[in-house]
This record gives C-alpha cells, structure tokens and sequence, in this order.
C-alpha cells in the first residue's frame, strides 16, 4: 500500500471493499420497454379543484350567507322601527292615562303578571271591555278599544289579551257532576 493510493484502492488491497463488477455489453443491449400512455376519455374528465379553490369558494359562500343575514337583520330592523312609529302615533294621540290614577289592574302579558294604574272608572270600563292597553317600549298605554284594535291588527304582540277566558286547570281536571260541596 502506499500512501498516494486513493482510499478505495487501500481498502481494496485489505480486503474490505469489493470491486465493482465491470458491465458487460449485453447488460446495455436489454431491451427497454415502452411505457403505456394515458387513456383519455373523451377529453371530458371531471375537473378536480385544488384545495386552494375549494376553501376559496367556502369562503366565498360564507361571505355571501353572512351577507344575506346582515341586509335581513337590517330589513327587519327597518319594518320594526316602521311599526313602533305608526303605534307610537296611535298611543300619542288617543293614550287615556292619567297621572292621578291610582287604582292598580293587573294582567298577563308574555308570560308575566303586568300592572297598569287606572282610576276606578276605567278600571270598570276595561274590565268591561271597552278599553284596551297597549305595550310600547317598555311602557302599557291605556287606549279606547278601536285603537287597540287598531294596533293589534298592526302587531298582536304589541297588546295583551285581557279577556278573562275559562282556566285551563278546570279543563284539565273536570269536576265530577255527581259530586256535592
């Protein structure tokens, strides 16, 4: 061995690296076979989307819905603003509170007991019947029974029902006809 030998040949001399085997002209005469192509279809293949597109169109859809929401919101807004004005007119101009009412009558209304302060006279009418009440922001609107009328065909939700009807508790547990108090 000697020092100006490439390491490949120093460890070819010891024994430890094998020779690599010379090729033969046969091994580059094989016979290289031809690949088969692609079979297209009618040039119609279904078009894949990259997964850059398909978030791109979520989010566009997204956007598109967040939208349609929005300008709903803002178009109910609008017909609910529109609706409280025309009450608001109604109550303005034919509200029958009176500040030394001092009688208090109480009513349900969306699932809780309500008070209003009527003097006795109105309180006689509108148990009668012949008054109404309405609700606007936050405040109940003592009104003759056309104007209620008159808003309730604009909103339902905006007068209570003070019709005294049969209680739902003798209906669900009718009392026996044979019993005697």
């Amino acid at each position: 061995m000697r020092m100006g030998d490439s390491l490949q040949d120093q460890l070819k001399a010891l024994g430890l690296a094998r020779e690599k085997p010379k090729r033969t002209p046969q091994a580059e005469k094989r016979p290289v076979k031809p690949r088969p192509k692609p079979v297209q279809r009618d040039n119609k293949q279904p078009a894949e989307l990259s997964l850059e597109k398909a978030f791109a169109l979520r989010k566009q859809e997204e956007k598109n819905q967040a939208e349609q929401a929005r300008q709903k919101k803002i178009e109910d807004d609008r017909q609910r603003k529109l609706l409280n004005t025309t009450i608001r007119e109604i109550v303005k101009a034919y509200r029958l509170n009176r500040e030394d009412a001092d009688v208090a009558r109480n009513f349900m209304f969306r699932g809780r007991i309500r008070k209003i302060h009527v003097t006795l006279d109105q309180l006689k009418e509108l148990n009668a019947g012949e008054l109404g009440i309405a609700y606007l922001s936050g405040s109940y609107h003592l009104l003759a029974k056309e104007h209620a009328d008159a808003i309730r065909q604009l909103s339902e939700s905006h007068v209570p029902d003070l019709s005294i009807g049969s209680d739902d508790d003798d209906e669900e547990f009718p009392i026996p006809d044979d019993l005697i108090w």
